[in-house]
């Protein structure tokens, strides 16, 4: 039987624990709850979307969460997270998880300043939440008792049932895209001859590495693309996606470091595979069009070239900061702010070209490299070499382009131009990412 008074003391003790928690910690907190109606709070439908929004919000702050405490009570179940991040934009992620996601009016999220000010939405311009029945204010709806509590509870069951037929699809394009991820890094150092890359038949211009060290890489990030596409499968906005795949990439690179004691295989593959396979699951969740993708990741990275902001403070650089500062290159991060223009505007066509005419999917690879070679301002090649060696290859290539536009591959010849490259050290690294993603593209196009 529900008690009024047991219901205030826990409400009281709850508020005190949080006050201890910004007091012991010095930073804004975070409060979930469940958003149920009636006595029974502890019922499993309240408890599992509770659970449902708690995993959302720990893939969101992740290691700036800096303490977790978890509140069994007449409330309900209660998280607190003391989280290491600005209250103000800790509140607007918490809005939007509340306006976004499927289940976000089934809880509530309240933030809390270091002081113990708690942000309301008046504070962002925002209105009071929406009744889950109808488009009048909650609180209107609560205190004029227009809908039965059974009304709201059996539209909070249709919510969480709704998102459960929502996960089985997302299960579908999670184990289809992450295999057809790793499908295409597997085919990409498969290629032969690959101009100085590492292949089955050689170590081209690499001598801490070998075929067997990028197929131990890539089995290692199988749960990364994984994690990768669950996490683009969502009605959140690409901000919030990427604020959770950046963590998770970080986590990948220490797996593929594991996995290849301590080789560099692909940490530029990380970065762009986790962009793309994301959204391509995000565009798949909207049900978006093949090339809408390009449009998610313009706008996901429409403020990439931030990251070269200031960089003259800093103490450490990375490889491609110091070619920003030496040339004036963006690398990778240039290509995505354009949404990966080059792959859909051109090299996805040529793959797919290449395979309809009948060639082997090697030929189909050769040519792509060939083509991103020629028009890449690969920053793999300026990291060992110069900008005069860049151009040497683009110009080589462009040849090679030109050469078999309409013609069969000479192997000889290509051959002999890989064996030229070893021996000038050269490794198109950047073109060979790019052609996993080419390769990956075309994998998930009859997705759409």
């Amino acid at each position: 039987m529900f008690n009024l008074e047991e219901f205030l003391l826990m409400r009281e003790k709850r508020v005190e624990i949080q006050n201890e928690v910004i007091e012991n910690f010095k930073n804004p907190i975070l409060v979930l709850r469940a958003n149920y109606p009636g006595e029974e709070k502890n019922s499993f439908v309240a408890k599992y979307i509770v659970e449902i929004i708690k995993d959302e919000i720990l893939e969101i702050f992740n290691s700036q969460i800096i303490y977790s405490k978890k509140i069994e009570s007449i409330e309900g179940p209660t998280y607190i997270y003391s989280i290491n991040y600005s209250g103000k934009n800790i509140k607007k992620i918490a809005m939007e998880i509340e306006e976004s996601h499927i289940l976000g009016r089934c809880v509530d999220i309240d933030v809390f300043d270091n002081n113990g000010y708690p942000f309301s939405r008046k504070d962002f311009g925002g209105e009071k939440r929406q009744c889950l029945l109808c488009n009048d204010m909650a609180f209107v709806c609560t205190r004029t008792k227009k809908h039965t509590q059974k009304d709201v509870q059996i539209a909070i069951e249709k919510r969480l049932e709704e998102y459960l037929n929502s996960e089985r699809n997302k299960i579908e394009i999670m184990d289809s895209f992450s295999n057809l991820a790793l499908k295409s890094i597997i085919l990409e150092v498969s290629a032969s001859p690959s101009f100085g890359l590492v292949s089955p038949h050689t170590n081209g211009s690499h001598e801490d590495m070998d075929f067997f060290t990028f197929i131990d890489s890539g089995f290692s990030l199988n749960s990364y693309f994984k994690k990768v596409v669950n996490a683009g499968y969502s009605p959140l906005s690409v901000d919030l996606i990427f604020k959770k795949i950046r963590f998770m990439g970080k986590v990948a690179e220490n797996d593929m470091f594991l996995a290849t004691h301590n080789v560099n295989t692909h940490k530029g593959m990380i970065f762009l595979m986790g962009i793309t396979a994301a959204l391509s699951a995000k565009a798949k969740y909207e049900n978006l069009l093949f090339n809408d993708i390009s449009s998610l990741i313009k706008d996901m990275c429409r403020d990439i070239l931030k990251d070269f902001n200031d960089i003259h403070k800093k103490s450490s650089l990375t490889h491609g900061e110091k070619l920003y500062i030496k040339h004036g290159v963006v690398g990778v991060r240039g290509i995505v702010k354009n949404g990966l223009d080059i792959i859909f505007n051109n090299s996805v066509e040529i793959f797919e070209k290449s395979l309809v005419s009948g060639e082997h999917i090697n030929s189909a690879m050769i040519r792509t490299l060939i083509f991103l070679m020629s028009n890449l301002e690969d920053t793999t090649i300026l990291h060992r070499h110069d900008i005069e060696i860049l151009n040497f290859v683009k110009l080589k290539a462009k040849d090679l382009h030109l050469k078999f536009d309409n013609n069969s591959l000479d192997i000889n010849l290509l051959t002999e131009i890989e064996k030229e490259f070893i021996e000038k050290r050269i490794s198109p690294g950047g073109a060979a990412d790019l052609l996993a993603i080419t390769m990956f593209l075309y994998f998930i196009k009859p997705y759409f």
